[in-house]
């Protein structure tokens, strides 16, 4: 099964890969437990479907009971026991076959049957594990880390365990994520796709026709970047996944993707999420107070940086950045523990915003 990009402020891609007894299964196996020989067969019998995926031609009846190594009569049991747990199988009568159609997937990991939204599901909190985990997380390593996960909940959801300790920042109710499914599928397929969306500022929505090449989280938020088609835009930009409206819909395939676009260069030198078109990278220098500036070399909101200058009064780093809308805000909400020292662009923006705020409270 091929797993797409999921993008956090880093880039990471996990696959899990067929396993040694799916891609080694064995009929004449009469040692193995009922149960396991079963999700063997079913195991085998997706990966067939899923090598002809995209083919016209069905596969019949007699054909796929000898590729599976078992009767008509227990081939049909499988098949019926697979559609009913969500597998996209439809039968074809003309051709008196089946075949894979479109619709949600499922899959099996050891004997764990997962559906599609299992599978995403799964990926982000990978994704998510990754960020606070700096141990490899390769498919390989995966087992041990859902035992931890599953021994884990175990303990925490038990009648006799202590009252919690940890806690987390509360996820407010979040829209955007019934879209992440579409997306990440298109992604996958490279479908072009057409959505309607409700920017903040407009009173009515505009059709967008898009080509979505990522997925990437942010600031507790979902965004689907990409190639706009939108002749006053032409260049890869982000929606957010929430200020889309009605059901997006795939209108085709896009076939014209820059071989030299990577997204991990595309985000490189960039706070947050905006990309403003036609802006550099410029060193971007600030001067932190001592405590603040001790904050940040321990949690920096960006990498890499570099330390020009410290002592018991300030310290002062220097990145390399785009600057954008979310650094401005990013720099301002530090108030008067931070002075941006270059460039002269960035100084006059940061005046503008912190003159505005000003002039706002002066009115009260």
């Amino acid at each position: 099964m091929h797993i797409g990009r999921i993008i956090f402020p880093y880039i990471l891609t996990f696959s899990f890969p067929v396993t040694q007894n799916q891609a080694n299964y064995d009929k004449n196996n009469e040692t193995m437990p009922k149960e396991n020989k079963a999700v063997l067969r079913y195991q085998h019998i997706l990966d067939i479907f899923r090598r002809h995926r995209g083919s016209r031609s069905a596969i019949k009846m007699k054909d796929l009971a000898e590729k599976v190594g078992v009767s008509v009569r227990q081939l049909g049991e499988d098949l019926k026991y697979l559609k009913e747990k969500g597998a996209p199988l439809e039968y074809i009568a003309a051709e008196r076959g089946w075949h894979y159609a479109e619709g949600s997937d499922i899959a099996f990991i050891d004997d764990q049957l997962l559906t599609d939204e299992d599978v995403l599901n799964v990926r982000i909190a990978i994704e998510t594990l990754s960020r606070i985990n700096s141990r490899d997380l390769s498919p390989s390593g995966l087992p041990d880390v859902f035992h931890k996960i599953y021994k884990a909940a175990r303990k925490w959801t038990g009648h006799d365990t202590l009252p919690k300790s940890i806690y987390f920042d509360p996820l407010p109710r979040y829209e955007g994520g019934r879209h992440l499914r579409f997306f990440l599928r298109a992604i996958e397929q490279e479908r072009r796709v057409a959505f309607q969306y409700q920017a903040y500022h407009a009173t009515l929505p505009k059709a967008v026709t898009f080509d979505p090449w990522f997925l990437r989280h942010y600031d507790r938020r979902w965004y689907v970047g990409g190639f706009s088609h939108d002749p006053m835009e032409g260049f890869v930009r982000t929606f957010p996944l929430e200020r889309i409206v009605d059901k997006p819909v795939a209108t085709g395939f896009f076939h014209d993707k820059p071989a030299e676009y990577d997204a991990e260069s595309y985000w490189r030198h960039i706070y947050g999420i905006t990309v403003p078109p036609g802006r550099q990278v410029e060193e971007v220098v600030l001067q932190f107070s001592y405590i603040q500036g001790r904050y940040f070399l321990d949690t920096p909101f960006y990498e890499p940086y570099e330390v020009l200058e410290r002592n018991n009064e300030k310290i002062v780093v220097c990145l390399r950045l785009i600057p954008n809308i979310d650094l401005v805000r990013k720099i301002a909400s530090f108030g008067a523990e931070l002075r941006v020292l270059a460039p002269q662009s960035l100084v006059s923006e940061i005046n503008a915003f912190h003159r505005k705020a000003h002039e706002t409270y002066r009115e009260l």
